[in-house]
């Protein structure tokens, strides 16, 4: 089944790497670029039919966030595969970010847990509202482009029968579960909590 969509949005988040070259980013470079990836995806702003304008800040939005959720003192974010089980665990999160569909929904997570930490002023790593977050843009695709992942449709499931926000408490335990039996419970906490299920 075609995915302009889709395909437009991973070839503009492609073109995006100079935001890692950059300095460190600000909580309101942060903000914005969660308004902008958010208003742009809502409104369906893709490469092809969007001017280079609006796709290259798309994409600069997303590595962006990225960026900050993977660097920011601020934030701390669970990428471990109870919490974000559509993706591959031992990717690199800056490469998925730009990889199809899955990859736009990673960002649309880390947008929603982001936000959530900022609006709150506390680091936690409870994957609700990103869930949210991405759940919202899941519906638009699968509205838009038909799309269906298995490990989101299971979060959907969750979401309509109101189990969401306890099962993502429990995601989180699992990821640190996954990382003390890795790691050991010495030493100090990583600032992320990434789940190492691989060995």
């Amino acid at each position: 089944m075609p995915r302009p969509y889709l395909r437009a949005l991973a070839l503009a988040l492609t073109t995006a790497a100079p935001v890692f070259a950059s300095g460190p980013v600000t909580k309101a470079q942060a903000l914005d670029a969660i308004h902008a990836f958010e208003s742009s995806a809502a409104a369906g702003v893709t490469a092809s039919k969007a001017p280079q304008p609006a796709s290259d800040a798309l994409a600069n939005a997303s590595d962006t966030i990225v960026k900050y959720s993977l660097e920011s003192d601020d934030v701390v974010v669970d990428l471990g595969a109870s919490s974000v089980p559509w993706l591959d665990t031992g990717t690199d999160p800056t490469a998925v970010a730009r990889s199809g569909e899955r990859g736009v929904l990673l960002v649309a997570y880390l947008s929603g847990a982001v936000r959530a930490q900022l609006q709150s002023g506390k680091q936690d790593p409870n994957p609700y509202s990103g869930w949210v977050a991405m759940l919202r843009l899941y519906h638009a695709l699968k509205i838009r482009e038909g799309i269906a992942i298995p490990e989101i449709e299971a979060l959907v499931a969750r979401q309509i029968n109101g189990t969401l926000e306890s099962y993502a408490a429990s995601a989180v335990q699992r990821s640190r579960d996954s990382l003390r039996s890795t790691y050991g419970t010495g030493g100090a906490q990583s600032k992320q909590v990434v789940a190492a299920s691989q060995p």
